[in-house]
């Protein structure tokens, strides 16, 4: 495989509603979108996706990697473009842009899902490659009201988790919001929490034990992410399964989190992580240690997510849901969106990741 020509764009999309974390509200989404093309024309796309919060280098600085390395890899081999990856080690986004390129075109030009494509690259995985990925429903009203009834919705549809974003508010409002979700789903639905590390230890332990009579499945990222330890202690004192997200974001942090046992999930989002095969490498490492895997989205374009759905697919837990689901995310997408508006994401049988942007 030879590539005849890349291009680097980037893109700005518009939230449907705004995104709000305990990092703050975000209104738009910045991403870079890397495409490769071999000499008979078919095309492979992948997404630079920084967000805040998970150590990664900036939209703009990753624009700039990904124009550096297109401008050498016209004519590359196939040998080549894996040196240029490895180069790109310091900025995990762009790494996972030409990853994912670069994967997404070796299944299209093998006429294969991505995800079959990737399962074969990683005999690791959980199980055979997924048709279809259950996915959960992230709430997002403000108000118990709303929210209770928002939960009922997403049970009536057919989600068998949902997750609540905590720590960006007092934890009484916290505890209200945990309530009304619970009320909504009833008690058979997972329910998950994300607090993306807003609180300390202290602060930690009273929210979990607040938490702990609603029946969380896990509340994910307590602690600031680069606390491995006190994510360990936590692990030990809490009544509540805990998970990491920011501290699994680099290969560094979730060995790391890996080795020391610090938590009971891993939350792993490929487009943190350097592409999907570096995200199943990881996945299975955790797996041996004994810990859950789920995979995530980093709030990207269709072509992003679609990365993140396959690289799910391709790990092959049947039981597990993840944290895929972008439709209704922008109010235009650049593709066809990850739909789980039914609790199942189908993978498509088309080549590749399935859309072209």
């Amino acid at each position: 495989m030879r590539i005849a020509a890349a291009s680097v764009r980037p893109v700005t999309l518009r939230f449907a509603r705004p995104v709000r974390t305990a990092q703050g509200e975000f209104a738009e989404r910045h991403s870079v979108l890397l495409g490769l093309r071999d000499a008979a024309g078919r095309e492979g796309f992948g997404e630079a996706a920084p967000w805040p919060g998970f150590g990664t280098e900036s939209a703009d600085e990753a624009t700039d990697r990904l124009r550096a390395v297109a401008a050498r890899i016209e004519g590359a081999n196939l040998a080549s473009l894996q040196r240029a990856e490895e180069q790109l080690a310091d900025a995990p986004a762009a790494r996972a842009a030409l990853a994912g390129a670069l994967c997404d075109l070796q299944a299209r030009t093998a006429a294969q899902p991505l995800a079959k494509y990737l399962a074969s690259s990683v005999p690791a995985s959980h199980g055979p490659p997924l048709g279809d990925v259950a996915v959960h429903a992230l709430l997002v009203s403000q108000d118990p009201g709303s929210l209770r009834a928002e939960a009922a919705r997403a049970v009536a549809a057919g989600f068998r988790a949902l997750k609540l974003k905590l720590g960006a508010a007092p934890l009484a409002a916290d505890v209200e919001r945990a309530r009304a979700a619970r009320d909504g789903a009833g008690a058979a639905i997972a329910l998950r929490g994300d607090a993306n590390g807003a609180w300390d230890e202290a602060a930690a332990i009273a929210a979990l034990e607040a938490l702990a009579p609603f029946g969380f499945e896990y509340v994910e990222q307590p602690l600031p992410a680069g606390d491995t330890a006190g994510l360990a202690t936590l692990r030990r004192r809490s009544p509540l399964r805990i998970a990491a997200d920011e501290s699994v974001a680099t290969a560094e942090g979730a060995e790391r989190v890996i080795s020391s046992g610090a938590v009971d999930v891993v939350v792993l989002k490929p487009a943190m992580l350097g592409g999907p095969l570096r995200a199943l490498a990881i996945a299975a490492l955790a797996r041996s240690s004994g810990m859950q895997v789920v995979f995530s989205h980093a709030f990207e374009s269709a072509v992003g997510a679609r990365h993140a759905l396959h690289c799910a697919a391709a790990w092959g837990d049947a039981g597990a849901v993840h944290g895929l689901g972008t439709a209704g995310l922008f109010v235009q997408d650049l593709a066809e969106p990850v739909d789980g508006a039914h609790g199942l994401a189908s993978v498509g049988v088309g080549p590749g990741i399935g859309v072209t942007p």
